[in-house]
């Protein structure tokens, strides 16, 4: 389990581009431990989504700013690693709707 943190002095451009990229990683990477699969991954997607609406905040980018600027990409439910939410969202389904048949029963 590894927790990550990207500061900087970020435009728009390139804060949606930071975001994208790691919201997709833990998209990709956070359900692999069962205490990911229901706190840390859920919580993580969380904050990231408030984290977009402080970036929203961020000035453009100004015209001939010094270093280079990130390209956004693709949206991040657009992108193949968001499909790995899937498994664990059927996982959990799977597990409340045996629950439910066992209590039902």
């Amino acid at each position: 389990m590894r927790f990550s943190r990207v500061d900087g002095p970020f435009c728009r451009t390139c804060g949606l581009a930071i975001y994208r990229e790691v919201t997709s990683s833990t998209m990709w990477q956070g359900w692999w431990s069962p205490l990911s699969l229901v706190l840390f991954t859920p919580g993580t997607l969380i904050i990231n989504r408030f984290a977009l609406a402080h970036i929203n905040k961020l000035p453009a980018p100004i015209p001939g700013q010094p270093g280079r600027q990130l390209l956004p990409g693709t949206p991040v439910l657009r992108r193949v690693s968001s499909l790995a939410a899937v498994f664990p969202l059927l996982w959990a389904i799977w597990v409340a709707s045996h629950i439910l048949s066992d209590l039902t029963s």
